[in-house]
């Protein structure tokens, strides 16, 4: 009999894991992602979230896991990792974008916003103008061209600073400002990763999320410790139970374990187990 991961409070709240936290042990490839889809739909899941990087899966991969994903009851958000900075950003999302459209669910694309501008240089902490109008620009057509097709574009916060200080650099809240038409993954843990080029405050970051509504899509649950990203989920600097409870107030309904990957298929496993046990025992799912 195959399990049901139910919420405690919030019913309409779905949970997924990502692709990613296997990257070191499932192929990137129809054989592996069947395997990662099947063991979903087995242990309750509501979705998955299929990270393919440099958009190496064909149409014809999208469709013949489109089929697995349907007969398993299974919702696929697609990723790529390419942010907009970086040179042939639009070839990277417009194989994205067919490969979005094949997969069954939300019909969600998501990026990054950064990542390559700030590799070689640590003293930067964030965009400057000409930057945030390129990527606010690019993004807003890029959202554009996904509505297009009943595809919602997301992006994920990364190493850029969340709030620029509208003086010497602009940060992510300046770009959502700008780009209206495109919308946010929330990832919890890279606030706080030793990669982010600006220390956030909790709960500065908490009050802004309210602000947000129905442009916060979805929410990467991972834990921090020491600046570094671990592989089963427990306590944040941003809690996951105050994080859930406002993303169920605001119908923000996407939730997925992002855990670091390990050695050993089984353990990524286990660690997924583990994590969902830390969400019972917070009370955010229910007990079996």
């Amino acid at each position: 009999m195959k399990k049901s991961l139910v919420f405690k409070k919030y019913r309409n709240l779905k949970i997924g894991f990502s692709t990613h936290s296997f990257q070191k042990t499932v192929p990137l490839n129809v054989s592996g992602i069947t395997e990662l889809i099947e063991y979903a739909s087995n242990e309750g899941y509501h979705f998955m979230e299929v990270r393919d990087p440099q958009v190496d899966l064909s149409n014809d991969d999208c469709k013949a896991l489109a089929v697995i994903a349907i007969m398993n009851k299974i919702d696929i958000i697609y990723v790529f990792n390419k942010n907009m900075l970086d040179s042939g950003f639009n070839d990277f999302f417009e194989r994205g974008l067919e490969n979005a459209i094949i997969f069954p669910g939300p019909g969600i694309l998501r990026t990054l916003v950064s990542k390559s501008e700030f590799d070689e240089n640590p003293e930067r902490k964030g965009w400057n103008k000409e930057e945030l109008v390129h990527i606010t620009n690019l993004s807003e057509s890029c959202a554009y061209k996904a509505r297009s097709k009943n595809i919602h574009f997301i992006v994920e916060n990364c190493n850029e600073a969340f709030f620029g200080d509208n003086l010497t650099y602009f940060g992510l809240t300046n770009f959502l400002e700008n780009a209206v038409g495109t919308d946010l993954q929330l990832d919890i843990g890279n606030l706080f990763s030793n990669t982010n080029r600006v220390d956030n405050d909790p709960d500065k970051v908490f009050k802004y999320l309210k602000t947000l509504k129905n442009r916060w899509v979805e929410t990467h649950l991972k834990t921090i410790q020491n600046g570094e990203p671990q592989a089963i989920l427990t306590d944040n600097p941003l809690p996951v139970e105050k994080i859930v409870d406002l993303m169920g107030k605001q119908n923000v309904l996407y939730l997925t374990l992002e855990l670091a990957a390990v050695d050993g298929k089984d353990q990524c496993f286990d660690n997924l187990a583990s994590s969902i046990q830390f969400l019972r025992f917070k009370g955010i799912l229910k007990s079996k």
